[in-house]
């Protein structure tokens, strides 16, 4: 890598996010709704001294905050956006570089000192995606992850004329009650394999939050501008699926997410159906998206009949923490540190 004068990474500021907003947009381009990380950041950068305190109890705020830009003389040229996903595991979101200063090894400087210095000092498991087609792969090979799976991203126009196929008057189909809150931690565990629960850790919590997380999750809706509706099919007396549509009314984009029991996917088609069915009820216009593990065949051809056409896929690839390194020694440490003067993650 070359060198450079008075290089840095640091915790994202307010003053950050108008050199941000330029750089993410250049970087993800083709690969994002632009629009609606535009008013993400946006919504950051007005509320910051809101919800930036928030982080201690928000795993959400935490994670809207939770980015490090690469500066150059004070000049914002790179970024990379982590979330936790949980106690044992973190996520790379995002990690991009303006054209100046792409090819010249500071990706792979960056993410070798987050792996050396957060993820294999705190015994954190590393996951990432990657486009299929994006020549990153290799790279992220290189440093030790693994493909675990393709995802697959899917969209279909609201008004597409695809017929309708399934009963709309589904069995067990109603609104989530708080009292199902209980069950849907177990429907995950029943809903993917032990090898992809093995490596996308969801807990117990996450499905059913304390009354604080809940409120802050009504306040990051109503920041994002965005409605949230929540849905179970219930047979008996066993929530066998849970149905969330998030709803961005401003864009006009409506993503779907289904968490199926496996005994229960003859269910998917009727379900899938009713879901649009819903979303055309409300709106006229828009996309919708949803996003799907490619291990079995049968989700392509759903949503296939549904009218819906794959848009990208990514690789799901995951590094486990280097335990070794867990308790690194006083040479190790002061290795790092002198080398890296003025440069902190």
């Amino acid at each position: 890598m070359k060198t450079f004068e008075n290089l840095t990474i640091e915790k994202v500021k307010r003053a950050d996010l108008d050199q941000l907003e330029k750089l993410f947009a250049t970087a993800f381009a083709d690969e994002v709704d632009l629009q609606q990380i535009k008013r993400r950041i946006r919504r950051a950068r007005q509320f910051y001294f809101i919800l930036q305190p928030l982080s201690r109890f928000s795993v959400w705020v935490k994670n809207h905050f939770n980015v490090y830009v690469i500066k150059v003389a004070a000049e914002v040229v790179g970024f990379i956006q982590l979330s936790y996903l949980n106690a044992l595991q973190i996520h790379i979101d995002y990690i991009a570089f303006s054209k100046p200063y792409r090819g010249r090894g500071l990706g792979r400087w960056v993410l070798t000192k987050l792996i050396d210095e957060v993820a294999d000092d705190k015994s954190y498991d590393t996951v990432l995606e990657v486009r299929t087609d994006n020549p990153a792969y290799h790279f992220y090979r290189r440093l030790g992850f693994k493909a675990v799976t393709e995802i697959l991203h899917y969209e279909r126009a609201v008004d597409n004329p695809a017929a309708i196929t399934a009963d709309s008057d589904l069995a067990g189909f109603r609104e989530l009650r708080a009292e199902d809150r209980s069950q849907l931690y177990r429907l995950y565990k029943a809903s993917v394999s032990h090898n992809l629960r093995q490596v996308i850790k969801r807990g117990y919590g996450e499905f059913n939050p304390s009354m604080m997380v809940r409120h802050l999750d009504w306040v990051k809706n109503y920041l994002m501008r965005k409605h949230k509706f929540d849905y179970v099919v219930e047979q008996g007396g066993k929530i066998v699926a849970l149905l969330t549509i998030n709803s961005y009314f401003k864009a006009k984009n409506y993503v779907i997410s289904l968490i199926l029991s496996q005994s229960a996917e003859y269910l998917r088609p009727a379900i899938l159906d009713k879901a649009v069915a819903l979303i055309k009820s409300r709106h006229q216009q828009g996309i919708i998206s949803i996003t799907i593990y490619s291990d079995d065949c049968r989700k392509q051809r759903v949503l296939e009949k549904l009218g819906f056409r794959q848009e990208s896929a990514y690789y799901l690839m995951f590094r486990p923490a280097d335990k070794s390194f867990a308790q690194p020694s006083i040479n190790r440490k002061y290795r790092v540190h002198s080398e890296s003067r003025n440069k902190k993650i």
